[in-house]
Parts: structure tokens; C-alpha cells; sequence
């Protein structure tokens, strides 16, 4: 097959995930995300700090309290976080971008009310679709949206293509830090490029593997201070999660820290955040009083930075 007849079939499947006919091929000016499904990014500036770890321990929280969650693991790669629970990747995305299998047929159920979408690609590969065609990408995964009460996307480290076009629906960012200081000097870099790429992106910072909850306070005191200073860009602070050795064991035994050592010192960090989303999100769905001649909006509009 010609590189010409591999893009002009890779697009058409592209026009079949975004549920759109061949005359009309998604734009990336507006995504829509149903009205009560909240969507985190959660990425940092440099990898080794835990990513991953906080997405499936943060979905076995919310899970634990009658949560609907999809992990996105749109990490460069196949199927990272399946495989660190234990479950195999039947298909690979680019079977889905050749129009082989249905995004839908991706999903992997993990248990607990827990799935995955391993959306993750070769970098190459998704540098080489258009911001239309990315649109298009996340188009499908949002068909899955009546399914979940959360989306958690595992955006991997670093500024990315995957990063910028998932947490355009996300608009709300979760950065994970270590009291490290090349992670703290990462961050900021990280924060720095997506703030002036949009500045209504959402961000929280979560410090990983701090010794104790002062000193994850006192790193988010200073990185606040410093992006203030010099960014005018101003996060939340979404708490600390404590070193634990307990985390290895639950990667070597392919299971979710919080599932199988609900008691340690980690698991309760995850159970803090998740408590704390669940209450946030709860509060968005209260309905606001509004006049008697307006109508309801059902729809969030969102800009897609491309």
C-alpha cells in the first residue's frame, strides 16, 4: 500500500471514530463533554515520578465509592497500565486508526469499576495526524462518555501532542511532583509552556513521594510562589501522597495499591484525593437556580489548543 492510500484510509477512519460522514471532517475548534463527567489530565514535567501509580490507585478510590471510571493510557506505548494489572491488551490503537476494530472494542475492563482504553501510540505516529485528525481521536473516546463518571488520562511526561489535544476536553490538569529538585525544575517548565499555550487550563499540583505531609505542603508553597511571581499562573494544591514500599509490592503482585494494602500509608492519600474530587464533583452537579425564561445548559463547551 502507498503512503498516500495509508493516509487517505487512516483519515476515513478517522471521520468514522469522530461519527461524521466523509464530507465533514471534525474541526478542532469545539469539543463537547456531557454535563457531569469530569476529566483529569495527569502528566509532569519528567518521568520516574509516579504517574501511572496515581492514575490506578486514584481510580481504585473513586471506583471504591460507586465511581464509573476509564483510564486513558495514552502513554507512548502498548498498553503500559493493562499490563501492570495484570490484563492484556487485546488490540493496539493503530488497528483502530486503520479502521480494523471500533475504538469501543479497545476498552478493557480491570475490575472494581475500573477500565482502560489504551490509547497510547508510537510518538511518531501520533506526530503525524493533524490537529483535525487528533480532534477526531478524541472525538471517539468522548463517545464512551455516557459509560463513566470519570475519565483519568495518563499523559505520560513531558510536553506532547497527546497532552495538549487530551486536556483540551480535560481542562483541568494534575501534575505530579517528587520533592526532587530536577522534578520541581520540570514543572515549572511543564506548567510554564501550557500556560501560555492556554491559559484557561486548570491546574493542581500533587506531590508523590514527599516523607511527610509538611514537606509536600512546603514544596507546593514554594513552586506557588514561584509560578505566581514570574507566570501569573496560580494552581491548587491537591495534597500529598507518602513514600511507601507497599507501591513495589503492588506493582510486582499487578494490583492497585489501594485494593491490596488499604491500609498503608499511600492508600490513604489516594483515599483523601478521591474523597476530595467525589465532593467537588458532587457540588458541580447541584443545580444552580436560574431565571424563569432561561433555558438549561446540558452541554460544556471546550476549546481545543492545537
Amino acid at each position: 500500500m502507498t503512503v498516500s492510500c495509508l493516509a487517505t484510509d487512516q483519515a476515513e477512519s478517522l471521520r468514522r471514530l469522530a461519527g461524521r460522514g466523509r464530507s465533514e471532517v471534525p474541526t478542532p475548534d469545539l469539543l463537547q463533554v456531557r454535563e457531569g463527567l469530569r476529566v483529569i489530565s495527569v502528566t509532569s514535567g519528567k518521568g520516574g515520578v509516579g504517574n501511572s501509580s496515581v492514575v490506578v490507585n486514584l481510580a481504585a478510590s473513586l471506583a471504591a465509592s460507586g465511581q464509573r471510571v476509564l483510564i486513558v493510557d495514552s502513554n507512548p506505548g502498548v498498553g503500559d497500565i493493562c499490563l501492570r494489572l495484570g490484563r492484556q491488551t487485546p488490540y493496539r490503537m493503530s488497528q483502530v486508526l486503520a479502521g480494523e476494530i471500533a475504538l469501543e472494542e479497545t476498552v478493557v475492563d480491570v475490575g472494581g469499576g475500573v477500565s482502560v482504553l489504551p490509547a497510547g501510540m508510537e510518538m511518531q505516529q501520533y506526530s503525524s495526524l493533524s490537529p483535525r485528525e487528533r480532534v477526531a481521536l478524541v472525538q471517539g473516546m468522548l463517545r464512551l462518555e455516557d459509560r463513566f463518571d470519570y475519565f483519568l488520562i495518563d499523559t505520560g511526561a513531558g510536553i506532547a501532542a497527546n497532552l495538549t489535544s487530551f486536556a483540551s476536553i480535560a481542562r483541568e490538569i494534575m501534575l505530579v511532583v517528587t520533592p526532587e529538585p530536577t522534578s520541581i525544575t520540570d514543572a515549572y517548565a511543564l506548567i510554564k509552556a501550557l500556560s501560555g499555550r492556554d491559559s484557561s487550563f486548570k491546574f493542581r499540583l500533587l506531590v508523590n513521594m514527599c516523607r511527610d505531609n509538611q514537606e509536600g505542603a512546603t514544596l507546593f508553597s514554594k513552586l506557588s510562589a514561584i509560578t505566581g511571581r514570574f507566570l501569573q499562573v496560580s494552581f491548587e494544591h491537591a495534597g500529598c501522597i507518602l513514600h511507601d514500599e507497599l507501591l513495589v509490592e503492588s506493582v510486582k503482585r499487578r494490583g492497585a495499591l489501594c485494593r491490596l494494602y488499604p491500609d498503608s500509608k499511600a492508600s490513604a492519600g489516594f483515599k483523601h484525593l478521591a474523597r476530595k474530587i467525589n465532593a467537588e464533583r458532587t457540588a458541580d452537579m447541584v443545580p444552580m437556580p436560574v431565571a424563569p425564561m432561561a433555558s438549561s445548559k446540558l452541554w460544556r463547551n471546550h476549546e481545543l489548543s492545537s
